[in-house]
């Protein structure tokens, strides 16, 4: 299950964009719509929580004009492959760990 979960954000791209082609996902219904389904098939996932949070964060400071898109997808990328890695790791331990039980 977390495999599949780290896989959903690693191609998570819905949201978002190389930083160079400046496209501005925050009204796009397509990717609201991708974001409201998961966060309907995982409400308690707090990282999946913490990344709509932040992305809802970063769309409000780009629309306020305090944030270019650039920069809130550098910021929303970053901490995305945190938890991308975060997980990677969690799902190695949880691997190690059967293995040692055995």
């Amino acid at each position: 299950m977390k495999f599949l979960l780290t896989f959903f954000l690693f191609c998570l791209l819905a949201c978002t964009q190389s930083a160079t082609d400046e496209i501005n996902y925050c009204h796009d219904p397509e990717a609201n719509a991708e974001w409201d389904r998961l966060l309907a098939k995982h409400p308690d996932d707090m990282e999946i929580q913490a990344l709509h949070a932040l992305r809802v964060g970063l769309c409000q400071k780009v629309d306020e004009g305090h944030l270019s898109i650039e920069q809130a997808t550098n910021i929303f990328e970053a901490m995305r492959m945190a938890l991308v890695k975060k997980r990677e790791l969690e799902r190695q331990m949880d691997a190690m760990n059967k293995k040692k039980a055995l």
